[in-house]
């Protein structure tokens, strides 16, 4: 392979790269959509590194509310034998039922 063919390669998987990290599918679905064998996807994505101003672009933040101790749910622990079972507000009472007996 020349020098210029390597060159043209390497440009359309610096294109290809950023298509499929813009694309928020999965490695395997994207090259399958694409047509392309999914190892050399990963190839190219070594040679690739993302940059953290590439990361930062394709991040999706998402709130997360973290819950106090005393804001816990309080819950029930049960063991049968070497089981725990845990056993939470609003749970079904035959279910728990079955399983216990299932589990003696």
């Amino acid at each position: 392979m020349s020098q210029k063919e390597r060159e043209e390669l390497h440009q359309l998987w610096a294109g290809l790269v950023a298509e499929f990290r813009a694309s928020g599918l999965g490695q395997a679905q994207w090259a399958r959509r694409n047509g392309y064998n999914v190892r050399h996807l990963q190839y190219w994505l070594r040679k690739f590194p993302a940059t953290d101003a590439t990361a930062s672009e394709t991040a999706t933040w998402m709130p997360v509310a973290v819950a106090s101790d005393q804001e816990a749910t309080p819950s029930l622990v049960v063991r049968v034998g070497s089981a725990v079972i845990d056993v939470l507000p609003g749970f079904d009472p035959d279910l728990l039922r079955a399983v216990v007996r299932t589990l003696a």
